[in-house]
């Protein structure tokens, strides 16, 4: 099965895809994504987490957190809060002008805490120059860009990923990739476990506690919880009804869909709607 990747449009002019973000937590973000690029995001304000294959890391205004290729992740503010952040993507074919090589490298931030600390105040002043209309602007950019890539690969270049927490390499998601993609093309329907087991050729008894490993989450729970995102997102934006967004969204029936929602927010869809357009 062919993976399903974001897709990533380059400006001609500038050595990186940038795009901007506003997220608040009146849902509850589940899906997990990645991208075959490297990328950083750096927030702009509120806070965030960020979670990585897995782990849990905090971001607070003026943090970011590097992400090499095809690493699984997923960023939501905090619980209770709203967050902006800009993601900046890197383009490989235009670093490989410079290194050929940068296919295969891996990066950690953590490196240089002076690197770091460089390229923070690069991805402030990258931020900053969006809200100029000048028409020189992309020579700015260029400029930052730059700069913050001659860093990484300076001072950020390592050969090997660390072990996560769970036991399981962090280049080992091959499987999991290919599940979340099945899942998060099909989760308006049923799933039975041996058929997402199936997809990956592994037992389902065995596919359950790999998923968990790698996912920190069950299965199970990862679809219910995507299903609920989803559904909530439809009450709000297409105003569905709540039998109408259970039905959409893949809950076997309306009583699933309140039952889970009472789990994640403590109230029922429709108490959750009306709280939100109160706010």
């Amino acid at each position: 099965m062919n993976r399903k990747y974001n897709t990533i449009n380059f400006d001609r002019k500038i050595p990186a895809s940038i795009r901007f973000e506003n997220l608040n937590s009146n849902t509850r973000k589940t899906e997990l994504v990645w991208h075959r690029e490297p990328e950083i995001i750096y927030l702009l304000s509120g806070s965030a987490e960020c979670i990585v294959n897995g782990e849990k890391t905090l971001i607070s205004e003026g943090g970011f957190v590097l992400l090499n290729s095809e690493d699984i992740y997923l960023i939501r503010p905090s619980e209770g809060s709203s967050c902006s952040f800009m993601l900046m993507l890197f383009s490989v074919e235009y670093l490989k002008q410079f290194k050929s090589s940068v296919d295969g490298m891996l990066f950690d931030i953590n490196n240089s805490d002076w690197a770091k600390k460089q390229i923070s105040a690069l991805l402030g002043k990258i931020a900053k120059s969006y809200e100029s209309d000048s028409g020189n602007i992309p020579l700015l950019l260029i400029s930052y860009i730059n700069q913050i890539y001659y860093l990484i690969l300076e001072y950020c270049v390592c050969y090997k990923r660390p072990q996560s927490s769970s036991g399981i390499s962090k280049r080992d998601f091959a499987y999991a990739k290919t599940a979340i993609s099945y899942i998060n093309e099909n989760y308006s329907r049923e799933i039975p476990l041996d058929e997402i087991a199936s997809i990956v050729n592994l037992s389902p008894s065995y596919f359950s506690k790999y998923f968990k490993r790698v996912t920190q989450i069950s299965f199970s729970e990862y679809l219910a919880n995507l299903r609920l995102e989803k559904a909530v997102g439809d009450m709000l934006q297409k105003n569905s009804s709540v039998s109408a967004a259970a039905m959409d969204n893949g809950f076997a029936n309306v009583k699933s869909f309140i039952t889970h929602c009472k789990k994640v927010y403590g109230c029922t869809p429709a108490q959750y709607k009306k709280k939100l357009l109160n706010k």
